[in-house]
């Protein structure tokens, strides 16, 4: 799989879109490429490696306060369908 996707294939550009858009931050990790960032919350990071509907997706939806789908869904399409 290219290295801008994750395991499970979504593009890791979409994702770190999404994640911005949530509030989080961003900020370059040393085992993983980009490593997510919010106020309270465990960092979470994202690589090829990363499965994004396990890792990224809870993690997104704890700090939106969303669902698991919805927060796989902004993952998917780069954008927040419900504020």
């Amino acid at each position: 799989m290219a290295k801008n996707r994750t395991r499970d294939g979504m593009e890791i550009n979409r994702i770190i879109r999404a994640a911005m858009e949530a509030g989080a931050t961003i900020r370059d990790g040393k085992k993983h490429a980009s490593v997510l960032n919010y106020a309270g919350s465990r960092p979470c990071p994202i690589a090829s490696s990363t499965s994004a509907r396990h890792m990224v997706a809870p993690w997104l939806a704890e700090i939106k306060g969303c669902t698991n789908k919805e927060a796989y869904q902004a993952i998917q399409t780069g954008y927040w369908h419900t504020q």
